[in-house]
């Protein structure tokens, strides 16, 4: 019998016609932006540009039709962004979904491969 030394690794995106609608990557993106209060700083986080985070996030909200930040520009007390509540049902919802694909891939994998761990 063979011997299987290997586990499943899969990445999910949802899509639309025109690309990427939403993925791990923007789920990084949007809780960098939860977290540390500014898209610039979330972007630098990631090792992006904050003109590529931006186009992301307008990509997103472009095609699901709902804002994903509310935005306050610089001033005095600085500017930042915080998530709206849809942001964070869309990150919940996509986290759900990803977390039971995973395990169920890895249920199926360990079923059709069997149990075998290196």
């Amino acid at each position: 019998m063979v011997k299987y030394f290997m586990k499943v690794k899969c990445k999910i995106w949802l899509e639309e016609k025109d690309g990427v609608a939403f993925a791990e990557g923007r789920r990084m993106l949007l809780e960098a932006v939860n977290r540390l209060g500014s898209l610039h700083a979330a972007a630098k986080e990631l090792g992006m540009s904050y003109r590529a985070a931006w186009g992301k996030i307008k990509a997103t909200e472009k095609v699901l039709g709902v804002k994903l930040l509310e935005v306050t520009t610089g001033g005095k007390g600085g500017g930042g962004a915080i998530l709206t509540s849809e942001a964070e049902e869309l990150i919940l919802k996509y986290k759900k979904y990803t977390e039971r694909m995973t395990s169920l891939m890895e249920k199926e994998f360990k079923r059709i491969f069997g149990n075998k761990k290196s």
